[in-house]
Order: C-alpha cells, then sequence, then structure tokens
C-alpha cells in the first residue's frame, strides 16, 4: 500500500498525533473537572478522526474510514462547555446523537458523503450558535462573580467556536469553488489543513500554560449564587461591619496595587470565600469586583499625580503604580469614574495650582 506524501499530509499527520495525544492527556489528568474533560478528550479524539479521514484520500487504494466522526466533534465540544459552566445535562441532548449515527449507518453503505454536506454544516452551525448562546446565558447569570480565571476560560471556549464557525465558513467557500476551480480548490484544502494543526496546537498551549483550566471546577452554579445572594440580599449590620474591615485590609495593605489581582487572589488574601467577599461587593458597593477595585486604583492614581512620583514617572508609569494593567483599561476605568481623560484631570489640576 503506498501513501503519496506531501507537505498536506504531513500536516495531516501531525494534526491526527498530537490531537489524540493531547485527548489522552486531558482523560488522564487529574482534575475536578473530570466528567467535562471526558468530552473535551472526546472532542479531540473525534477531530482526530476526521482528519484521519481526510489523510487517508492520500491513499492510493481506496480505505474505509471505522466512523464517520463530523456530527460528534462539535456535540462533544457544546458537551464539554455545558459540563464546564456547571450546567445539568439534559435528556434531549441523547438525541443529538441521533444525526450522526444514522450518517454511520448511511456511510456504512455509501461512502460518498457529499450530498449530505449541506445538512452537516447547518447541524454543526447550529450547535456553534446554541454554545454561544448558553455561554452568554450564563454570564449574564455570573458576571459579578467572575475571577480572572473565568474570564480566560469563556474567552478561550468562545475562540474555539468562533475558530469553528470560521473553519464552517472557509469549508462552504471551498465547496463553492470547488465546482467552478478544482485547482483553487486544492489550496484551500491545505490552508485547511495547516489551520487545523495550529487550532490543535492551541489548545495544548492552553492546556499546558493554563493548567488550572484544566484541573479545577471554575464556576459557581447558579443555584449557589441564588443561596450567596439570599444569605446577604438584605444588607445587615453584620454584614456591613464585616464590609467595611474588609475594605479597610484592603485600602491599608493596598492591595488594589496588584496588577496581577482577582476575586480569587484577593479572597485568599482577605481570608474570606470568593462567592461571599463578591456578594459583599455587590450588596454594600452595588457595583462588581474590578469596578470596585478600580475605585481604589484611581484613587490612588489621582494621589501619586501630586507626589513627588509625578515628576519621575509618565501617567502610565503612575498608573501601572496604583495597579492597572494595561493603558487601554486605565484610560477608560478613569474616564468611567472621573468624567474626564487623565490627562485633562492632570491639565485641570496644574490650573488650579
Amino acid at each position: 500500500m503506498q501513501i503519496e506524501f506531501s507537505f498536506s499530509s504531513v500536516v495531516d499527520i501531525l494534526s491526527i498525533a498530537t490531537a489524540f495525544m493531547l485527548g489522552l492527556l486531558f482523560l488522564t489528568i487529574k482534575s475536578k473537572n473530570k466528567r467535562a474533560n471526558i468530552f473535551l478528550c472526546l472532542f479531540l479524539w473525534s477531530l482526530t478522526i476526521e482528519v484521519y479521514n481526510a489523510f487517508s484520500h492520500n491513499f492510493t487504494e481506496t480505505i474505509t474510514p471505522v466512523l464517520e466522526t463530523t456530527l460528534f466533534t462539535i456535540l462533544f465540544l457544546m458537551l464539554y462547555v455545558n459540563l464546564t459552566i456547571n450546567n445539568t445535562f439534559k435528556k434531549w441532548f441523547l438525541v443529538l446523537f441521533i444525526p450522526g449515527m444514522l450518517l454511520n449507518i448511511v456511510f456504512f453503505f455509501n461512502n460518498e458523503m457529499d450530498d449530505f454536506r449541506p445538512l452537516e454544516y447547518l447541524f454543526n452551525i447550529g450547535l456553534l450558535l446554541y454554545i454561544l448562546k448558553i455561554l452568554k446565558q450564563h454570564k449574564n447569570h455570573v458576571t459579578n462573580y467572575y475571577s480572572d480565571l473565568e474570564h480566560k476560560t469563556l474567552s478561550w471556549i468562545k475562540a474555539i467556536v468562533f475558530v469553528f464557525l470560521g473553519f464552517h465558513a472557509f469549508w462552504i467557500t471551498e465547496d463553492i469553488i470547488a465546482f467552478q476551480n478544482e485547482d483553487i480548490a486544492t489550496h484551500f484544502v491545505l490552508l485547511s489543513s495547516i489551520l487545523t494543526l495550529f487550532m490543535i496546537y492551541w489548545i495544548g498551549y492552553n492546556g499546558f500554560s493554563q493548567s488550572e483550566i484544566f484541573k479545577n471546577k471554575l464556576f459557581t452554579t447558579t443555584e449557589e449564587i441564588i443561596q450567596v445572594k439570599n444569605e446577604i440580599a438584605s444588607p445587615s449590620d453584620e454584614t456591613n461591619q464585616k464590609f467595611e474591615k474588609l475594605k479597610e485590609k484592603i485600602i491599608s495593605g493596598k492591595l488594589f496595587t496588584n496588577t496581577e489581582l482577582n476575586l480569587r487572589s484577593l479572597s485568599e488574601s482577605l481570608g474570606v470565600k470568593e462567592k461571599e467577599l463578591s456578594s459583599l461587593i455587590n450588596t454594600h458597593a452595588k457595583t462588581n469586583f474590578y469596578q470596585f477595585i478600580n475605585h481604589f486604583r484611581v484613587d490612588e492614581f489621582k494621589r501619586l499625580l501630586q507626589s513627588p512620583k509625578a515628576k519621575q514617572l509618565s501617567i502610565l508609569g503612575l498608573a501601572q503604580e496604583a495597579g492597572f494593567k494595561s493603558k487601554s483599561t486605565f484610560y477608560t476605568a478613569f474616564k468611567s469614574i472621573e468624567g474626564m481623560t487623565p490627562k485633562a484631570f492632570e491639565l485641570s489640576l496644574k490650573m488650579s495650582e
């Protein structure tokens, strides 16, 4: 049996090997998010089979792939997302496996799948849009309860979804062009293989550089949020005193000047549960964590602007001293709180002298 090796086939082999090994990694890693990671593994292994099926066309002899997984890959991703954000597994999810099972029955008797391609695209795009919908719904429930880690995870998941939406637009364009010019279509196939490899390595990069995303159960459930809200729904003298003490610790220790500060790290520094701290901030400060912390940072920046350090550092340097990590975050927060730009505020100070 001979294989027509080409740059495209080498890329496919790398994708197959990498996706399989990453799936094995996520399956065996010790994690509090084990159930979700099983579906992440299945997502990668399903993608492995998809790439193998495309790679098998390089064989000079016809080979029938074991499975046709094009209707399972995005489904496994959706189930991974659903469990990661602690949504319950709904029984109707099982119905979504039926199209893939029927496709494999048809594929067993007829290897030609081009006739089913439009239905495949519609099914997968529908699932991708559903993933975006449940992510949006979850964000609306827990916006004020996010720490940096949850933001990173949501961004990572959203990026995966948008990449796949891009892939489907790409593949639809490829199919349309193939009717007109097969030579141009071959370039699309190569580019698709390269992009797939990059996406797989990108998933791996997130797995190693942000391993806490896959090891921890990151998200607060909606039920937990309701419970905490009910506990501190009516501000009492006791909760108000606790909030004021925590605020004093933040100010006296200048904890807000840590540019890497997030809800989780602050709760650890203060010795209070993350959900309780978030609820105290929401209840008594009437704002979310980031806006609460940025008020301290803006006040610190204003103090620094009138100190000897103002002669040594630029506006951005002073902002970083106050705890702001980026220029854009600083300018947005300052204008939102003070109603003017930092430069305009500096000029107003000079005019008042």
